[in-house]
């Protein structure tokens, strides 16, 4: 049984996988979040260093 994770993205309710990550969520839902070193490759890991697909994430 796959387990989904549920979240709101700019006041729209969304459902993403556990192996999924929030920007390749967003992007799914249509919501674009500006990036420069990530690639939707496989194997591809994002290193976070540019920090340009930062989120606020409400509570922390």
């Amino acid at each position: 049984m796959t387990v989904s994770i549920r979240f709101t993205l700019d006041g729209r309710e969304g459902e993403a996988a556990p192996d999924e990550s929030i920007w390749q969520a967003a992007r799914r839902l249509g919501t674009e979040i500006p990036h420069l070193c990530y690639r939707p490759e496989p194997g591809y890991r994002a290193d976070g260093n540019c920090r340009a697909c930062m989120v606020e994430i409400e509570g922390e």
